[in-house]
């Protein structure tokens, strides 16, 4: 079938990687787990140790092949958080903090309302920010550098900036057209001074037949 992205993507995501959840439905329905990983583009997390299935693995130099067992995705639908207090599952709200900070609340009639606190393995990322400047990037000295000043005027981008030798060449080239063809419009109209023949209305591109049919009749 291959992939295929959800008919409805979720923008506000109260699971998050790391929660402890509840399988509501399914083979494993009632068991809890820790979220591993979250597929946001189609609505759908994986739970460590359930909805295990089998998969088969081409053999090659790093794996010698056959089937494994994986943790297969569990859509949303089917998980619930835990509430911090009760253990229980539960809804789950936003709300705003005295500070003006977005959190998440158990809600629900058997709810503590208890705020379920981000995971702590959000604080580490996957992937570490570089540490050093690459060709391409720009230092924060580069960035904060005062290169021009209003005032005066003193500064600015430098003329390559806008311009180059190949702009130049090209400028010079169409200008050059530009002359030509003007050259040649003025000594065109000098030329033709004589009248336009005018086509006949009938068809024939000759006028003196047009005119004769025109006196037979």
């Amino acid at each position: 079938m291959g992939w295929k992205p959800a008919q409805t993507a979720i923008r506000a995501w109260k699971i998050l990687r790391g929660d402890k959840v509840m399988v509501m439905a399914g083979k494993d329905r009632g068991q809890t787990g820790t979220v591993t990983a979250v597929i946001k583009d189609k609505n759908r997390v994986v739970v460590e140790g359930l909805n295990l299935a089998k998969k088969h693995v081409k053999k090659s130099a790093d794996s010698p092949g056959g089937v494994i067992t994986v943790e297969a995705p569990i859509h949303l639908s089917n998980l619930s958080l835990l509430d911090p207090e009760t253990g229980a599952p539960c809804r789950v709200a936003f709300r705003y903090t005295e500070e003006g900070a977005k959190v998440r609340v158990a809600a629900g009639r058997s709810a503590s309302g208890a705020v379920i606190p981000r995971p702590d393995i959000l604080k580490h990322r996957r992937t570490p920010l570089p540490t050093e400047a690459g060709p391409r990037d720009t230092t924060p000295e580069a960035a904060h550098a005062v290169t021009y000043d209003y005032t005066s005027g003193e500064g600015g981008l430098p003329p390559l900036v806008f311009r180059n030798e190949r702009w130049e060449l090209d400028t010079d080239k169409w200008q050059e057209r530009i002359r030509a063809a003007a050259k040649m419009r003025g000594s065109a109209g000098v030329r033709g001074s004589a009248k336009p023949v005018a086509r006949a209305r009938h068809g024939s591109s000759k006028p003196k037949e047009a005119e004769s049919r025109a006196k037979g009749k």
